[in-house]
């Protein structure tokens, strides 16, 4: 058991990580893209434009703010992974039902249930609007079924918690 809890929790340092680098260099993007606003940037290169007349938003201001909000959304599933870091350290050191740890799953879950709704709503809106890209609708799919489906396991592991908790209490109120 503490093996397997070891692997994940390696797995879930290894994604803050990747979400610090991912939330440094956007960080520099959107500071790039306030210097420079007609220089191409990172999303001009994953959101291509199509040849449209008139974009409904400039991709000048469009895309620090399309940075932005995308930084904001990582800062926030940092602070998600990491209270479910918490937990599963906990768990790994033994603390199987402690009295937090429900709510820290479905803190955890849900967070990340609600990280992958608004990422998907922000490239697509967004994407829309400032790049004229339609397809952005699928492409964007499976990182979004991803990330739900991830954030609907932990929400499991809540129930469970939850469930080993009630059972604690009884057994230790029958004792």
């Amino acid at each position: 058991m503490k093996y397997h809890l070891n692997i994940i929790l390696l797995a879930l340092r290894a994604a803050i990580v990747l979400v610090f680098g991912m939330v440094a260099f956007y960080a520099l993007n959107i500071y790039d893209s306030i210097l420079n606003p007609n220089a191409e940037t990172v999303v001009d290169s994953y959101l291509p434009q199509f040849k449209i007349p008139q974009f409904i938003i400039p991709p000048a201001w469009g895309t620090p703010v399309f940075l932005s909000l995308y930084l904001l959304l990582l800062i926030y599933l940092i602070f998600k992974l990491l209270e479910l870091h918490k937990s599963l350290a906990n768990l790994k050191n033994g603390h199987v039902f402690y009295e937090r740890q429900s709510a820290e799953f479905k803190s955890a879950g849900s967070g990340i249930i609600i990280f992958a709704k608004c990422q998907y709503l922000l490239f697509c809106t967004l994407g829309t609007l400032v790049y004229a890209n339609i397809a952005i609708f699928l492409t964007e799919l499976p990182w979004f079924f991803a990330l739900y489906l991830i954030g609907k396991f932990v929400l499991l592991l809540h129930y469970m918690a939850q469930k080993g908790e009630f059972l604690r209490e009884e057994n230790e109120l029958t004792v």
